[in-house]
């Protein structure tokens, strides 16, 4: 049975990137991608995935402003959270880890970057 993950990030193309690193690792792995922020929470809790990977700038909500909604509402405050993001800021990183994200990285620049990102995906959504 492939894993599930709920992708939010308006950026199509990276979306896009990180199906095509996903299925060039060869990882069991369905993504299902919101690139609306504000319907993201409805959207995970209908979804009930493996893990909620969300990029740090959107339109509002931003990324912290989903991490912050998850993790106050009881049906998906357990959810495994990745924050993946353009952003190399450290305090981006402490903000998030404060929020209660369970990963954060920072976008890979490359189709490599990202099949690399694809085996480590199929790892960390194993229980």
């Amino acid at each position: 049975m492939n894993r599930k993950i709920v992708v939010v990030d308006d950026d199509l193309f990276d979306i896009s990137m990180l199906r095509r690193g996903i299925k060039a690792a060869g990882a069991a792995i369905d993504v299902v991608a919101v690139n609306n922020s504000s319907q993201a929470i409805r959207v995970l809790r209908e979804e009930n995935p493996d893990l909620a990977v969300l990029d740090l700038k959107m339109p509002a909500p931003d990324g912290f402003g989903v991490l912050a909604e998850l993790r106050s509402d009881d049906s998906v405050a357990d959810l495994k959270v990745l924050m993946l993001s353009g952003s190399t800021s450290a305090s981006d990183r402490q903000k998030a880890e404060a929020l209660g994200v369970n990963w954060y990285r920072v976008k890979p620049e490359s189709l490599d970057g990202y099949r690399q990102l694809g085996e480590e995906l199929s790892e960390f959504t194993k229980d």
